[in-house]
């Protein structure tokens, strides 16, 4: 063992009262071992020693001292965080990215007009053969999507049909009589769909969604 790592960890100093409050506060039993490593180091047991002790390679051990030397018991002790697999490829990703902002569950057979978790779950445990248990929202968040309130897609009118219409209104009217009330019915007027409509799309875009509702905004012709 060299001996700048045992005049370093003399120069720090050990605290036995410090030591016992982390021991404690971590059920952990690899940031427990990390402990018990620090603590027979402070015992002038030799790093060889404390490998065999611990069941530990000595490069192990060399890691724990220099985390201790360097941020003392918070540094050992920092919990290690390993990232999340993505579990989709990046191909499975990306069409299951172009399925959500395209089409509605009922268009991929799924009950349902407007993507929740479970049903994109279902979609990915029927198409990709993968379980999402949770973390969907985590997929949702790297694809760069988020929940938006929606643009409607006007389609043109068609102008044959709105002659038509004014024939045969025109034929009604001429037709009626001074005792009855010509009553017509607007087609557009029950909608199809909710007023606020709101849809996956990418980050600060706006999902649009085809209708063929009337666009109350627009200008008539008549």
């Amino acid at each position: 063992m060299p001996k700048s790592i045992k005049a370093e960890f003399d120069k720090k100093g050990f605290d036995d009262v410090q030591w016992n409050k982390y021991f404690r506060r971590y059920q952990q039993e690899y940031i427990r071992k990390r402990l018990r490593a620090i603590k027979l180091f402070a015992e002038n047991n030799d790093v060889s020693t404390i490998s065999n002790t611990l069941s530990l390679n000595k490069n192990s051990v060399y890691i724990f001292l220099a985390a201790y030397l360097k941020e003392g018991f918070q540094g050992l002790c920092r919990v290690a965080v390993r990232p999340k697999p993505t579990r989709l490829t990046t191909a499975q990703e990306l069409l299951f990215k172009q399925t959500i902002v395209s089409k509605s569950p009922f268009e991929c057979d799924l009950e349902g007009n407007i993507w929740t978790g479970e049903l994109m779950r279902q979609l990915i445990k029927r198409e990709f053969a993968v379980d999402y248990k949770s973390g969907i929202y985590d997929l949702l968040d790297r694809l760069n999507l988020s929940h938006q309130k929606a643009h409607s897609d006007y389609q043109n009118a068609d102008k044959d049909e709105q002659l038509r219409f004014l024939d045969q209104f025109k034929q009604t009217l001429l037709a009626s009589d001074k005792t009855n009330a010509t009553l017509t019915f607007d087609e557009f007027s029950i909608s199809s769909k909710p007023s606020n409509y709101y849809g996956w799309a990418e980050r600060n875009t706006r999902p649009r969604v085809k209708t063929d509702e009337k666009n109350e905004s627009a200008p008539t012709d008549c």
